[in-house]
């Protein structure tokens, strides 16, 4: 067909019926990046030429812009972005699909994983702590669940077990509390790392509107950004907040760890 994807120097052949893109050794177009998802998109070959098809990922797909919903017919020239890559759609000879136009390649769009968030400001400094406040509390109330076993066995044991009954070993009680620290680590790694990695933010920032993105690009962090930043969390507590203040000085409202880990927090605003 002759029908071309190229992502960055590489092009790919577009070949019927089918072409899936994503992160999982299985796609025909692998793209190792945090934010393509395994099974990102695909193009589908119709009688009137390809189409564009999200397969449901977590940072959508995007043509010209605009977030693939529903199927989209691609044409010579196409932006697409898969998360964050960008790629082009290629035509034999430079002629459109399903049509005589000659070959014209689409205006460089403004990249964005959320719509209309890369010209928004950065968040205003009490906001963040608004919403570092509003975190701290739902990380602790969501901490008591890895531990309900724990604590269902130390309510039983003091206040239902009769005195003649025996208290479950040490051995048990080892085991339940390692699996209950398991689950915690777990929980931490889901709420902080994988909430800025791949949800743009921590609950408490996406209840206030607020989105962690990529201080150049505006692109998801991604998790080795993500852990980065983590890191640069521990460098504001060891300096006592202090690094944190920062967001009442820089005009950009980073404060240490987003410099640290090249983050930027900004504000959505209400939609119309």
């Amino acid at each position: 067909m002759g029908w071309k994807l190229r992502v960055g120097e590489a092009a790919f052949a577009l070949q019927p019926p089918r072409l899936i893109v994503g992160r999982s050794r299985s796609c025909d177009v692998r793209l190792r990046e945090d934010t393509v998802s395994r099974l990102h998109a695909a193009f589908v070959w119709e009688e009137e030429g390809w189409v564009l098809e999200d397969l449901g990922s977590s940072n959508g797909t995007f043509l010209n812009g605009q977030r693939v919903v529903e199927r989209q017919r691609v044409k010579a020239g196409d932006q697409v972005r898969f998360g964050a890559v960008k790629a082009t759609v290629e035509g034999p000879t430079g002629v459109a699909a399903g049509s005589g136009a000659r070959f014209t390649r689409a205006p460089e769009a403004t990249w964005d994983y959320t719509v209309g968030l890369q010209t928004l400001p950065p968040a205003p400094p009490f906001v963040r702590l608004a919403a570092l406040g509003l975190d701290l509390a739902l990380f602790a109330l969501g901490s008591l669940v890895p531990f309900l076993p724990m604590i269902t066995m130390w309510a039983a044991e003091s206040f239902l077990l009769r005195p003649e009954t025996l208290p479950p070993s040490l051995a048990t009680k080892s085991f339940v509390a390692g699996g209950c620290g398991a689950l915690w680590v777990f929980y931490a790694w889901y709420y902080w790392i994988h909430g800025w990695a791949r949800r743009g933010g921590t609950p408490g920032m996406r209840l206030l509107r607020l989105r962690l993105v990529d201080d150049l690009f505006r692109q998801p962090v991604g998790y080795a950004r993500a852990w980065l930043r983590a890191l640069g969390c521990l460098a504001t507590v060891f300096t006592l907040g202090l690094g944190f203040l920062l967001v009442f000085i820089r005009p950009d409202r980073r404060a240490l760890h987003d410099v640290l880990a090249g983050t930027q927090v900004v504000q959505r605003q209400p939609t119309p």
